[in-house]
């Protein structure tokens, strides 16, 4: 029996117990523990668990093929995600999550972040590997004369104060009520996501680098607007639209796409529906179209948007394109 924990935030027990009973299971894991891959199918071996390991990249527990039911598995095991709610029973086979905790620890992180926090109430995000964070750091926000707000789960997220790149409802939800955010986690995404749907300033305490930030979040949001505007702008001449549809199965946002197609359409535009799993400059370009309009995961337009030849819009960004929507009423795309 493997005693040896595979690192030190995985609990080597509760991979055992998620699989329990299978004969073989499909593992996804994000890039930043793809390396305990194999590991882990080692450790289930000893359990006469068979483990195929998915070398694909996994963006959450939105990311899944239905093709996962041709590797003959019993169940799919997410280790370092949290589960999506609005998913359950919608999966090829039954799915099961590990989650991994970050060891970091967080109080330099939010001490660095108190002067920057602005008023006195203060809504408290995270991502999956610090939400058990949460309460501890709403009590130090209490006792600095603080009052932190922690917004509910949405129907795809599992904890309250839990964002997704996708779904920034917990902080949303609370905005008319807080004077900032504060997000305990690492990467900016999610921080400039919530700056960009909320308004509100935000905070980002990052315990991974013991530093928090602020102005850079401010920075990269007038840095997006601005090539989200460019992108506006090339697409202005277009006249034949991609209308992307997403495969994987929490992306697939079919019902939009036709929406946007009909909406092109009603405007005098050519729209093709492009379905695509995976969306990749080298093939996109070779398409006979002007620009693309993505209803595939909300982060592709506003991250890679630039690899692309052709603009690449959000639906938000069609509807300015074609008078139903201000530039004035901008918003981040989400899928609630």
């Amino acid at each position: 029996m493997t005693t040896l924990p595979l690192s030190s935030q995985l609990d080597a027990t509760a991979v055992r117990e998620a699989v329990q009973g299978c004969r073989r299971v499909l593992i996804k894991l994000p890039d930043g523990l793809l390396h305990l891959g194999t590991r882990i199918a080692d450790l289930l071996a000893e359990e006469d668990v068979e483990a195929v390991v998915s070398a694909d990249p996994c963006y959450g527990a939105c990311d899944v093929q239905e093709s996962a039911a041709a590797l003959k598995v019993e169940k799919i095991l997410f280790v370092g995600e949290a589960p999506m709610p609005s998913l359950a029973g919608c999966y090829p086979v039954p799915a099961a999550f590990v989650m991994v905790r970050s060891p970091h620890d967080i109080y330099e992180a939010l001490r660095q972040a108190l002067p920057l926090l602005e008023g006195t109430t203060v809504g408290l995000v995270s991502i999956a590997p610090y939400l058990h964070r949460l309460p501890e750091t709403a009590e130090f926000l209490q006792n600095k004369g603080f009052n932190p707000v922690i917004g509910p789960r949405s129907r795809r997220t599992s904890s309250d104060g839990q964002v997704l790149g996708c779904d920034l409802t917990a902080g949303t939800s609370v905005a008319g009520r807080v004077d900032c955010f504060l997000y305990l986690g690492d990467g900016l995404f999610h921080p400039l996501g919530l700056a960009l749907a909320s308004g509100k300033p935000v905070v980002a305490a990052d315990p991974s680098q013991n530093r928090a930030l602020k102005q850079e979040i401010q920075d990269m949001k007038e840095r997006v607007l601005k090539q989200r505007y460019a992108a506006l702008a090339r697409a202005m001449d277009a006249r034949r639209l991609g209308i992307i549809v997403g495969t994987k199965l929490g992306q697939r946002r079919l019902n939009l796409a036709e929406r946007l197609q009909n909406m092109a359409e009603g405007h005098g535009l050519h729209a093709h529906l492009i379905a695509v799993d995976m969306l990749s400059p080298a093939r996109l370009d070779h398409l006979d179209v002007d620009a693309y309009v993505s209803t595939a995961c909300p982060r592709v337009a506003i991250d890679d948007g630039t690899r692309f030849a052709k603009p690449l819009l959000t639906p938000i960004e069609l509807e300015i394109l074609v008078g139903e929507r201000s530039w004035d009423d901008y918003e981040f795309d989400q899928i609630l």
